[in-house]
């Protein structure tokens, strides 16, 4: 039995089209249930996503047709040219006033709500609540919830 590893190829796509791309590839991936381990798209690195796979001809051959595809084949890199962009940064640091957010545990779960406030010794944020007849303001752990879109121009 011969054991093959995983290796990283780059997939040039067009700039903004990354998730979309992405969100195709893993459909194609699941009904074929092709030899790949991850599909990765990086928020600071646009026009390219990532995908460990067994081998250039699995990718290629999943790529086949995906608008937004800008290069074929596959490019193979090593996972340490893109190793500084996957170090996890934790919710509290990125998280601002004004931010869009959803809470994702706890009675609430499922609403979404606009960050008014933010505790970073307490680790809590207060959510005015979007879905309320009025203006209802609630203090959540940070854990509780994730990040829509922010001021800053990303969404998480």
């Amino acid at each position: 039995m011969s054991v093959e590893k995983y290796k990283l190829f780059a997939i040039k796509t067009t700039a903004g089209q990354e998730r979309n791309v992405a969100k195709i590839l893993e459909s194609r991936v699941r009904g074929e249930n092709a030899e790949v381990a991850s599909i990765l798209t990086l928020p600071d690195v646009k026009g390219y996503i990532f995908v460990e796979a067994k081998s250039k001809e699995v990718i290629n051959a999943l790529i086949q047709g995906i608008r937004h595809i800008k290069s074929r084949p596959a490019m193979p890199i090593d996972i340490k040219e893109i190793s500084n962009h996957l170090v996890e940064k934790l919710i509290i640091d990125i998280l601002s006033e004004g931010d869009s957010v959803e809470i994702i545990a706890g009675p609430l779960k499922g609403i979404t709500g606009k960050v008014i406030r933010v505790d970073r010794t307490k680790r809590e944020v207060t959510v005015e609540l979007s879905e309320a007849a009025f203006p209802l303001p609630i203090s959540i752990s940070v854990d509780q919830i994730k990040i829509l879109s922010s001021r800053k121009g990303g969404a998480s």
